[in-house]
This record gives C-alpha cells, sequence and structure tokens, in this order.
C-alpha cells in the first residue's frame, strides 16, 4: 500500500461504520451466524480492537496476504506482477463466492457486483442499497 498513490476513500475510523452496516445486513437477512470477508487497501485495519476481536472468534476472515496487497492500476508493475493473482482471486471471491455485499464507492467492489449472481448489496457508508453505479 506505501507504493501506491491513491487519495483514501474512508478513514479507518469508518472500518465501524461499515461493520455496523454488515451486522445490519446479516440481521435483516436473518442470518445468525454469517462470515464477513474484508477486503482492504491496507492492513492497518487489522489493528483496529473491534476488527480483531472479529478475527479472533472466527467471524471475520482477513484472505489477504499483506506482501500481496496492490492496486491494481496503481502500484508499479513490478509490485503488481506480484499481487496480480491474489487481487483477482479476492475480485473473483467478491464477483461468485459471497451472498451479500457491503461495499465502498470503488470500480473493484461495484464490477463484482454487476458481473456476479443477484444478491444485497449495499455501501457500507450510510448503509444504503447499492447498483452497478456505485464504482
Amino acid at each position: 500500500p506505501a507504493h501506491w498513490r491513491d487519495p483514501p476513500r474512508h478513514a479507518l475510523e469508518e472500518i465501524h461504520e461499515f461493520l455496523d452496516c454488515a451486522e445490519e445486513l446479516e440481521s435483516s437477512l436473518g442470518w445468525n451466524d454469517a462470515r464477513v470477508i474484508l477486503f482492504a487497501d491496507t492492513d492497518l485495519v487489522l489493528g483496529v480492537p473491534r476488527v480483531q476481536a472479529l478475527v479472533e472468534s472466527g467471524k471475520l476472515l482477513w484472505p489477504a496476504r499483506t506482501d500481496s496487497l496492490i492496486h491494481l492500476d496503481r502500484s508499479p508493475a513490478t509490485l503488481a506482477v506480484r499481487g496480480l493473482l491474489a487481487v483477482w482471486a479476492d475480485w473473483w471471491t467478491l464477483a461468485f463466492d459471497v451472498h451479500a455485499l457491503v461495499l465502498c464507492h470503488s470500480g473493484f467492489g461495484a464490477t463484482a457486483l454487476e458481473v456476479g449472481p443477484p444478491r444485497p448489496a449495499v455501501l457500507g457508508k450510510g448503509c444504503v442499497p447499492a447498483d452497478g453505479g456505485t464504482g
């Protein structure tokens, strides 16, 4: 993450709003034991106590390897090549392997929402319904 220039979409503290939204979505769908997969452009989110507690409980999954975090169109090519497979695996997971989505304003999540099957999707900021115009 230190190798690309991308203005932050959200402050680190906003993770709580996204997690609250995920809990609200889970409740509205009548799910009691859903697990949450967290994709983020920074591993600093892992230092947030609430995130740590959710990871330790098994409720929240962090699939990224810290050294493979890249930004597809903002990372230097030498770095992007190393993390490309992991990024596409993350995107594929969002597109085809999850039952609901809590997204930020990003082309990464928006395209996964568009190409994947229909499912509940909301923007974490404001917890409002998301559609293909999300990115």
